[in-house]
């Protein structure tokens, strides 16, 4: 999973640096229900931040086994912490999080992607608009993704039968 981070990752780079070379200088930067542009940046701030913002996300799940690692049990908000986070566990346990949490992280890459996509596009139409049916589209395919890993996470750390809670 770290590899599919790392390359929904790349692609946002890519995208970043691409809006640079064919975005007007003044570019949409959030759209109303509908898709009607109603706020505006400069193409270089705007670019910086969804650089900037990325990154920081990207860091965050890719350096979460040692953050991990560093967290003091009673702070993780893991089902069965007790269980999963004793001593013996430990190790395993945080190699399956952040198997998770990579997951999680390639698809709001993915997610982000289609955003850039559709936001490059709709500044480069005449009048700037976002396609929002396929913006709820996205958003509804990264929701639905969302409750599955959410559901998956909470079933994938129960209590394994005949385990006691120990």
């Amino acid at each position: 999973m770290r590899v599919a981070l790392t390359l929904s990752f790349t692609a946002n780079l890519m995208l970043a640096i691409f809006s640079i070379l064919v975005l007007p200088e003044r570019v949409a930067i959030h759209f109303a229900w509908g898709g009607a542009a109603d706020g505006w940046a400069a193409r270089l701030d705007s670019v910086l931040l969804t650089l900037s913002l990325d990154t920081l996300l990207f860091l965050t799940f890719w350096l979460s086994p040692a953050l991990l690692r560093r967290t003091p049990v009673n702070w993780v908000n893991l089902p069965n912490r007790a269980y999963w986070l004793s001593p013996e566990r430990r190790e395993a346990t945080i190699a399956r999080f952040c198997e998770r949490l990579w997951a999680f992280g390639a698809a709001l890459f993915l997610f982000l992607l289609a955003v850039g996509l559709l936001t490059l596009a709709a500044n480069r139409s005449d009048p700037v608009r976002r396609d929002q049916p396929l913006f709820l589209v996205a958003l509804g395919l990264f929701l639905a993704y969302t409750l599955y890993w959410t559901v998956a996470l909470i079933q994938d750390f129960r209590l394994p039968t005949g385990s006691g809670g120990t």
